[in-house]
């Protein structure tokens, strides 16, 4: 009995815990955020806080990860359990690094703490468990929590949901500046469809999210059907799906048709259900910001159609599809230019070679034989690469590809009907990105492919 006392004093005491808020004072972060630069300092951090007292060993570690976190622009923190260790890593700019492994006795405390402070069941253990708690900054920043059953232990990640993240304006998100005014042109119409495509952690919803900023105004009446909500806009009425309560992104959708709306964001379309709502709104007067999960923008076309959306209706309610991907920006405060091999050179002329004649001009006259490579300094901690940009295609609903669209045209045939509009391939926009020292060229190949 003292043994399971102990142990309720070690979780229970030390941080103060009130409706899933983690107060940490303002005098610690600022400690962090200035001793803490890169992920070398973090596991040195975590080495220390570990030689401490050990009953505040879990304060001092949690408040130790989730500033670092913040401190590094971490996405996200997995405490992963093997065999005798457990391991920390932090995805920084979409890429998991190693910190650092804790002992597992450790470990069992610390993810008590976080199950405590996210309103999950300390004694589950062989289940699946999601939760969330708050912590207290500047403003308020939410941490979503996940834990899952595994052979050594249960597995959390706990994703920060960084409110810097949807300061991201529509300036500033790397389109290209033509097809920039081509998606300003659609977004802007009182009605419609705009699909943002990609795989998941490609940016989808922080594009949207600009959008919804862009267009937002007194005058208009915004309603979002998210799962879950991750960041909150003012102005906008943000709802979220309860599967289990019956309110499915295909109810939300019928409900938020009852508010009055002007613009309405499902935050994806999943089914047939969705889809054929999500196409009515359009077609009745809404413009509908929604997201699909293809390979590019031609596949989204497909899989709607597959999805039991009428073509001929299909291509009267869509505006335009954007495809993207994030890619990591090369750190600006220590990239270097070193010369390019043969086969990148090959390589960056064959795409060049295959660029719509509106943008062979900006590659023009670009020396291929150096390129920026990543070097590693404090402000990118260590890494090289310092945040991410997108890289994007898109097809513009005109009445060439309407008129393809009601055949029920494939991906590949509406690829190529599109090439006709001169827009940039996501491979090709990336191209320009790594000749004018965005990126690397490794990396675009790391996310988009050859």
């Amino acid at each position: 009995m003292e043994k399971a006392w102990e142990y309720y004093k070690d979780v229970a005491l030390s941080i103060e815990t009130t409706g899933g808020i983690l107060d940490i004072s303002q005098e610690k972060i600022k400690g962090y955020l200035g001793n803490i630069k890169t992920t070398a300092d973090v596991a040195s951090a975590i080495q220390e806080a570990l030689q401490g007292k050990k009953r505040y060993q879990t304060t001092a570690l949690l408040e130790l990860l989730i500033a670092s976190a913040i401190a590094t622009n971490a996405s996200d923190i997995h405490i992963e359990p093997k065999e005798g260790e457990v391991e920390i890593r932090f995805r920084l700019d979409g890429v998991l690094h190693e910190l650092s492994a804790v002992e597992t006795n450790v470990s069992a405390l610390l993810v008590s703490r976080i199950k405590l402070l996210s309103g999950m069941k300390l004694n589950v253990k062989d289940a699946a468990q999601d939760g969330r708690f708050s912590v207290n900054l500047d403003e308020d920043m939410e941490i979503r929590s996940s834990a899952i059953p595994g052979a050594y232990g249960e597995s959390v990640v706990l994703r920060i949901l960084n409110p810097k993240t949807i300061r991201v304006g529509f300036l500033d998100l790397g389109i290209e500046p033509y097809l920039l005014g081509l998606i300003e042109k659609e977004i802007a119409k009182p009605n419609g469809t705009i699909i943002t495509t990609g795989p998941t952690g490609s940016g989808k919803t922080t594009t949207l999210y600009a959008f919804l900023k862009k267009l937002h105004t007194p005058e208009v009446k915004i309603v979002t059907i998210e799962d879950p909500i991750e960041y909150h806009l003012p102005g906008v009425t943000q709802t979220q799906v309860d599967q289990e309560g019956g309110y499915t992104f295909s109810e939300g959708l019928r409900s938020a048709l009852r508010q009055d709306p002007d613009i309405i964001m499902v935050g994806e379309i999943r089914d047939n259900d969705t889809a054929s709502t999500a196409i009515h709104a359009a077609l009745t007067g809404h413009m509908v910001l929604s997201t699909l999960h293809t390979n590019d923008a031609a596949g989204a076309i497909p899989r709607l159609t597959d999805m039991g959306i009428n073509p001929k209706v299909l291509g009267s309610a869509l505006n335009a599809v954007l495809a993207q991907r994030l890619i990591r920006r090369l750190c600006d405060a220590c990239k270097k230019q070193e010369p390019a091999t043969d086969e990148e050179r090959r390589y960056i002329e064959t795409v060049v070679a295959t660029l719509p004649e509106r943008y062979k001009k900006e590659a023009a006259g670009v020396d291929f034989t150096s390129l920026f490579h990543v070097v590693g300094c404090d402000v990118c901690s260590s890494i090289g690469y310092k945040g991410r940009i997108g890289v994007y295609e898109a097809i513009i609903m005109d009445a060439t590809i309407e008129n393809s669209v009601k055949g029920g045209p494939s991906a590949r045939e509406l690829r190529e009907v599109a090439n006709a509009q001169g827009l940039l391939t996501l491979v090709q926009d990336g191209i320009l990105k790594v000749i004018k020292g965005v990126t690397t060229l490794s990396e675009l190949k790391r996310v988009v492919g050859e």
